[in-house]
């Protein structure tokens, strides 16, 4: 790989960048009515697995899935089916963002009681009802989550495309 020109690097600055992002939903039971959600240290909301992808260094949405699961969670999980793809506009408290929901599958007991915090970013993880979210999580967050969890439950294999947390196609 080259090494891009001045000239290059000034050309793609100007383009719109959104931060590329990974999630992962896990469920406790085979009707995928509550997800693994959890509760960064220090932080008053709470999240569902997942970080920014490391795009510059070559990192994959789903590789992204796989790291976070393992430094978050301490489980060698391989996901592959995406649930949703989200689109999120810039916001007065974040960055525009494409966000890739993946499916984690139901957690076994041997999985569950296997989980620790590695990078101790997580101080706590719990499962919730889809309808619990709005208020624990960031509304687009909450939005998202929620769609992607419903369509686990219709067992389509076609990924969702939502729009801030939305499907365009059911509002």
């Amino acid at each position: 790989m080259t090494t891009p020109t001045a000239t290059q690097r000034e050309f793609f600055e100007k383009y719109p960048m959104a931060i590329p992002s990974a999630g992962v939903l896990f469920f406790d039971t085979p009707d995928h009515e509550r997800v693994l959600i959890v509760k960064p240290n220090g932080r008053t909301l709470w999240e569902i697995p997942g970080g920014v992808t490391e795009a510059r260094a070559g990192e994959t949405p789903v590789a992204t899935a796989r790291r976070e699961i393992a430094e978050e969670l301490g489980l060698d999980i391989t996901v592959d089916r995406i649930l949703g793809i989200d689109s999120v506009p810039e916001g007065p408290d974040h960055a525009p963002m494409i966000a890739f929901l993946y499916y984690g599958g139901v957690l076994t007991p041997t999985q569950l009681s296997s989980i620790r915090y590695v990078d101790h970013e997580i101080g706590d993880s719990r499962f919730a009802h889809p309808d619990e979210l709005p208020g624990i999580m960031v509304p687009r967050l909450a939005r998202r989550v929620a769609a992607c969890a419903h369509h686990a439950r219709t067992g389509k294999q076609t990924p969702l495309h939502l729009q801030h947390g939305t499907n365009p196609a059911i509002i």
